[in-house]
């Protein structure tokens, strides 16, 4: 279990790496939780505002109801 260097990023052991189509992040073990519960609550807050957009209403009030799109 010793850190190693992936594309010029420090991975330590127990580091979480998550990636998609869009790119990869190297989530520190330390801040994990709570890095993991930011990104829930902004998927949460992604999947009301697509329901709120489908029901018709205005992107400006959903926009700033949830400050995502």
């Amino acid at each position: 279990d010793q850190p190693v260097e992936l594309g010029g990023a420090r991975v330590a052991p127990g580091d979480f790496i998550f990636g998609d189509v869009d790119g990869v992040v190297i989530v520190p073990r330390a801040i994990a939780p709570e890095a993991i519960r930011l990104a829930l609550a902004k998927i949460e807050a992604e999947d009301s505002t697509r329901e709120e957009l489908l029901a018709g209403k205005s992107l400006r009030s959903v926009f700033e109801r949830h400050g995502v799109l």
